[in-house]
């Protein structure tokens, strides 16, 4: 009996050593300068938890965006707030701290690229004066390790009005020599808005001179060799006391590598939701990727679930965690559809969050009473209907009925991609309507929704010179070949137009022969994937397959055509991930990568399937909650075999290229096997 008791214990403890293996691997594929250097991805190294308000990294000199440019050689300091990749100047960047020796004269110092070092919830760095830099986090604090060098001038400069985006106001209570607290607030995403945002500054060691001027403060040391100052930082949506009250509950007697422990792991448990094995540098890619998308939103709220609304008013959460900082009119596209799928815990609590953002004055792009740096709120009922129909439905959808009828009816549609856009607004709410029983509303705005048809004959029928200009006939960041496609909720009614199958595939042929698709922004990225309801399926798995792997031309940034293109791989495992021009908007083109690797995407959002390609991966296992699996088996991959011969799901052969949600969520196991040549008999039987 003991003897079995000691197996037992011996095969607990194997289990345990081989789970946190499995964990640590998974963390050691995300490379956090991905997307880093210059304009290719605009997104940062910082320190973070999953979905973490602390997001504390470094700002160079220059910067980007999100405050980080991997080819600066010098650095301003350290920042607790940003939003990764969401164009203009971004936004955060407040509360910024910088060490140094000697008199506080510069406002970056060099420091050491070779020693740089980043991996989810750490960041380091070491100055060029030797002080050496280390950041962790937690949701709402951000833990400072300096180690400096024998110095009689050691110093911690705070800027309080540092800031991304347009600063507006500071003020400060200055409570002992070690700690102060700070509320800055600034304008959000290209200067739309505000947020207002509030900390606690506690450092280990007693200064022995401060100075306190209206926008800094600085902390003066006496340090001997490789002494360690820590530093934290505690963030709260509601007020400096608070802040300070966060700390003294969940931050004083935490230790750095003790928070940085805790990071890591959570970082293990939400990265290790799906399991990939393939080519190394696909499965960098993937959870480096993976590792964007759950950057934001953010958990908003303190220890006693207690938060702001958008109407500058206190509120306490029931039973679920409250999220802010929005980009919606970009994640509306994939990334909450991939939340479905693997993280229905964290799905529930971002659909109450939502639904807090009509109760409590849902702003269309960022409000003025803002708690946290974000950008805009456009396409919530789309997204509220996807989770609703993907299975994520407890929420109550009746309570903001009518705030999402009010809404809509606010939201201009005066150029031919609004009316696009709000007409998939339209046809959502439709079918709100329907689900709750209110037929007269139902019919009213499907045909609301249908009106798209007007403008898209007028506008997008027919072709000439001007359909390749940017902006051309006031479109927002496209071309008319781009916006064309943008009818994902009334995809048979769009092929309708087109006057034939064949005609609307002639078409599509055309539009990636002539290099006319842009993947530098969101309106058309769904388009590869608009094969699928052709009458040549197999060319989206020869065009997605191009996109994550393949050398291809791409003619477009966000506001241009280009004169010379860019030739070359779209998703790099470099810092210059990305193409020139193309942000990852808070995780949506990462999202584009994750799902398609796998060979899944949400062409038609709101309606709860997924459209089917070729995976980039030998396997793939996704936990999907409940203790359920669904594995996709790849028979055949390589680079240059990517059409799928034959699709087989739960030992039973199909000839479609859609799955059910629920065919996943069920768990399960689909096998695809791929040749060199396309079947064309597969997906034809729609």
């Amino acid at each position: 009996m003991i003897n079995m008791i000691k197996n037992v214990f011996c095969l607990i403890g194997l289990f345990l050593f081989y789970n946190n293996i499995i964990a640590q691997d998974v963390i050691d594929k995300v490379d956090l300068f991905i997307c880093t250097e210059g304009d290719h991805g605009q997104l940062d190294p910082s320190a973070t938890v999953p979905w973490g308000m602390i997001k504390v990294g470094p700002d160079t000199d220059p910067g980007n965006q999100s405050g980080y440019n991997y080819s600066a050689t010098k650095l301003k300091g350290f920042s607790h707030n940003r939003i990764g990749g969401v164009g203009c100047r971004g936004a955060g960047g407040n509360l910024r701290v910088l060490p140094g020796i000697g008199m506080h004269t510069k406002e970056s110092y060099s420091f050491d690229k070779s020693k740089e070092k980043a991996s989810p919830a750490y960041y380091s760095t070491v100055f060029s004066n030797n002080i050496k830099v280390e950041l962790t986090a937690t949701n709402n604090t951000a833990f400072h390790r300096y180690t400096f060098p024998a110095s009689d001038s050691a110093f911690l400069s705070f800027n309080l009005t540092s800031s991304f985006a347009t600063f507006i106001n500071v003020s400060k209570t200055m409570i002992s020599k070690q700690d102060f607290a700070v509320s800055v607030s600034a304008k959000n995403v290209c200067d739309v808005g505000r947020y207002e945002t509030h900390f606690y500054v506690r450092c280990s060691k007693e200064p022995f001179h401060k100075i306190d001027s209206s926008g800094s403060v600085v902390f003066y040391f006496s340090t001997v060799k490789d002494e360690i100052v820590d530093l934290t930082v505690t963030t709260s949506t509601i007020s400096q006391q608070d802040a300070k009250q966060e700390w003294e509950f969940t931050a004083k007697d935490l230790k750095f590598n003790d928070a940085l422990k805790q990071g890591q792991k959570q970082w293990s448990d939400v990265l290790s939701r799906i399991e990939v094995e393939g080519k190394e540098e696909y499965e960098i890619l993937f959870y480096t990727h993976l590792y964007h998308t759950l950057l934001n939103p953010v958990r908003s709220e303190n220890r006693n679930k207690e938060f702001k609304g958008t109407n500058g008013q206190l509120y306490t959460s029931q039973g679920y965690v409250h999220f802010n900082s929005w980009s919606m009119w970009d994640n509306f596209r994939n990334k909450f559809s991939l939340y479905s799928l693997i993280f229905p815990e964290i799905s529930t609590d971002i659909c109450h969050s939502l639904v807090d953002l009509y109760k409590f004055g849902k702003p269309f792009w960022s409000g003025y009473l803002e708690p946290v740096p974000t950008v805009r709120t456009e396409h919530s009922i789309v997204t509220l209907l996807d989770f609703y129909r993907r299975g994520i439905n407890d929420f109550n959808a009746e309570l903001v009925y009518n705030s999402m009828c009010s809404e809509i009816t606010n939201i201009s549609e005066n150029s031919p991609d609004k009316k696009l856009e709000i007409s998939y607004d339209y046809w959502a709410l439709s079918e709100f309507a329907r689900l709750l029983n209110k037929p007269e509303d139902q019919i009213f705005f499907h045909d609301k929704a249908m009106e798209y048809k007007n403008t898209w004959k007028k506008v997008f029928l027919t072709m000439d010179e001007k359909s390749d200009i940017m902006h051309a006939k006031g479109l927002y960041e496209g071309t008319v070949w781009q916006y064309r496609w943008h009818v994902q909720f009334d995809i048979e009614g769009l092929v309708n137009l087109f006057g034939s199958k064949d005609n609307y595939t002639n078409q599509l042929e055309y539009f990636f022969d002539k290099h006319l698709y842009n993947h530098g922004n969101q309106p058309d990225i769904h388009v590869p994937f608009m094969f699928n309801y052709s009458a040549k399926p197999w060319l989206t798995q020869k065009w997605v397959n191009k996109i994550l792997t393949k050398d291809m031309y791409q003619y477009y940034g966000t506001h241009h055509k280009w004169d010379k293109p860019y030739y070359g791989r779209i998703y790099k495992s470099e810092p210059a991930g990305y193409i020139p021009e193309m942000d990852d908007d808070e995780g949506t083109m990462s999202s584009w990568f994750v799902l398609s690797s796998m060979g899944l995407y949400p062409v038609e959002v709101g309606k709860p399937v997924f459209q089917l390609t070729s995976p980039i991966f030998d396997k793939v296992v996704m936990h999907v909650g409940n203790g359920k699996t669904f594995e996709i088996i790849t028979k055949n991959f390589d680079d240059e075999i990517f059409y799928i011969k034959d699709i087989n799901i739960n030992g039973s052969n199909i000839n479609r290229l859609v799955i059910n949600q629920k065919e996943i969520t069920n768990g399960g196991k689909l096998i695809i096997e791929l040749s060199d040549i396309p079947n064309r008999n597969l997906g034809q039987n729609k």
